[in-house]
């Protein structure tokens, strides 16, 4: 993976506390989703960027097979505090840069990537798709949070406290990446992530060659800065993200 992403998602962690939570209504209702997609279990599921783990203990406990892939040693560890706080789901933790893991089983019925696609160049996006390919069954679906540009493009200088930091939005036209840095007050330290946005149709672009196809587009949320409310669903058009649904082209 991109050499700034393990500090900064380590920090992120650290700074927020917001991945080290419990599973709340949010995770499960996502959860719902999944299953409104996939099918019913029992089936196989892959997380890449699992996080604290709780979108994978909410598929776990509707019946999945979940294997969740982080590389972050704090959220690894809450990963296994939530397995321990629900032992009837069954979820693998697997430590590792999913740009690079092997795993001993790679068919999967659904892949699923939620809050962090982007985090690379167009090549290395493509590279991901193509392992993604390779995990899925032929009948399998992939699952993507992406980010739209022009949600992105408006939230230039909003931002606030969370946890214990300073957040500040950014845009880079040119690039079409959106810029997220966060800061200590007391420190001056800093950190900052930038993701590659895209709108459907240069996902479609993007998807070339990897084996896959987009086969539907489901809006998600919008960030009203002005008046601080996050409101869902809302039109594509005004979504800061989409749920890509991919599959293998048959």
């Amino acid at each position: 993976m991109m050499s700034w992403t393990r500090e900064f998602y380590a920090k992120q962690a650290e700074w927020s506390g917001a991945y080290r939570g419990g599973v709340t209504p949010w995770h499960r209702r996502k959860a719902e989703k999944v299953r409104a997609i996939l099918g019913s279990p029992p089936q196989r599921i892959l997380e890449l960027g699992a996080g604290g783990g709780q979108n994978a203990i909410a598929l776990a406990e509707i019946g999945y097979e979940v294997i969740a892939v982080e590389q972050v040693p704090l959220l690894v560890q809450h990963l296994h505090e939530l397995r321990r706080q629900h032992p009837q789901a069954q979820v693998e933790v697997v430590e590792g840069d999913f740009y690079q893991i092997e795993l001993a089983d790679e068919s999967f019925d659904g892949v699923c990537y939620w809050d962090g696609f982007g985090i690379g160049s167009d090549d290395d996006q493509r590279a991901l798709l193509k392992r993604i390919y390779r995990w899925l069954r032929a009948d399998g679906k992939a699952l993507l949070d992406v980010y739209t540009p022009w949600h992105a493009a408006k939230s230039v200088g909003y931002g606030g406290q969370v946890g214990r930091a300073k957040r500040e939005y950014g845009f880079d036209g040119e690039s079409c990446r959106w810029i997220d840095r966060w800061w200590l007050e007391e420190t001056g330290e800093s950190i900052e992530q930038s993701l590659r946005c895209y709108s459907p149709a240069d996902l479609r672009l993007l998807l070339e060659g990897t084996g896959l196809e987009l086969v539907e587009v489901e809006p998600g949320g919008m960030m009203d800065y002005e008046s601080g409310r996050y409101e869902e669903p809302v039109p594509l058009e005004q979504a800061m993200w989409f749920m890509a649904i991919l599959q293998p082209i048959k």
